[in-house]
């Protein structure tokens, strides 16, 4: 189980709530312990994991060393801003101390003057503990962020069609979209892009889309006029359409080689690649339209 110490409280308050629990017996002589070994001067608030097996005087050592409980959250691969904003908001344990939905307060505490905060944190798992700000969370995704994507950056091939990394970072997050063959994809995007071709990438419609995307893409969709609408720009969308993860901004900062230009879902994860308009035809034909 979990208990909490909270703020101001002293070992022997902490060793009456243990007690009231019937999660310890004889308090006094814990009491008189703490003072002895003068943990009673050093107790730190948070909340601490009790096992089943916990010896008392273990439990009183964790306590006062401040060996606290952490809880984690999930900034998952592809999710968009309001996606991760909203695991924040729904965790109990995260602390909103200012409005979440204020994007203002974001910019500031991460001093970015972006148009977008879209992609700029780094999915992974982070530790937090109780009462920990959702800006601190934020602050260490995109730390990581920034670290992972200067570190790629600085080992691209040479010839790629980006001005600089964050460019490389806005294919990286439709490539985060496309499939797990993320070299080879990258490949045809770079191609695509150093052909003036439009990048034609069904997740940017339904980026665009939003809540209005019911789960299927209608040739009506293709031709919105929306600036990540690939199917309607040329080159690439303004920005990132989700976080992305470093295997992804090093597929698109090293794609594969080839010649193909189109590809298309064969239904099991995996896509077939071709280099000819034809051949791609043939290929939505018999993957897609069965």
């Amino acid at each position: 189980m979990i208990f909490e110490v909270h703020k101001g409280h002293g070992l022997n308050q902490v060793i009456d709530h243990l007690y009231e629990q019937d999660l310890i017996e004889r308090p006094t002589l814990l009491k008189l312990y703490g003072k002895l070994t003068k943990r009673s001067n050093t107790i730190q608030a948070g909340e601490y994991q009790i096992l089943e097996n916990d010896a008392v005087v273990n439990l009183i050592k964790k306590i006062s060393e401040g060996s606290i409980h952490y809880r984690q959250i999930r900034l998952k691969e592809g999710s968009t801003l309001n996606e991760i904003l909203t695991v924040l908001k729904n965790n109990p344990y995260i602390t909103k101390d200012r409005s979440i939905d204020d994007l203002s307060i974001v910019y500031s505490h991460l001093n970015l003057t972006l148009g977008s905060l879209e992609g700029l944190f780094h999915p992974d798992t982070y530790n937090f503990k109780r009462g920990d700000s959702y800006l601190n969370i934020l602050e260490r995704a995109h730390s990581k962020h920034k670290q992972i994507l200067n570190e790629i950056w600085m080992l691209r091939s040479i010839g790629l069609p980006y001005k600089n990394s964050y460019e490389a970072l806005i294919l990286a997050s439709i490539i985060e979209k496309e499939g797990i063959e993320k070299k080879e994809i990258a490949g045809v995007f770079v191609r695509r892009l150093q052909s003036k071709m439009k990048l034609q990438s069904d997740p940017t419609i339904i980026y665009a889309l939003g809540d209005k995307f019911e789960g299927d893409i209608k040739k009506l969709h293709m031709n919105i006029k929306h600036p990540y609408n690939t199917y309607h720009i040329d080159g690439l969308p303004p920005g990132p359409i989700g976080l992305v993860s470093k295997s992804s901004i090093e597929a698109a900062v090293n794609p594969s080689d080839g010649t193909s230009l189109y590809f298309v879902s064969q239904g099991d994860g995996t896509h077939f690649f071709s280099d000819t308009l034809e051949e791609h035809n043939k290929a939505v034909k018999k993957y897609q339209l069965n």
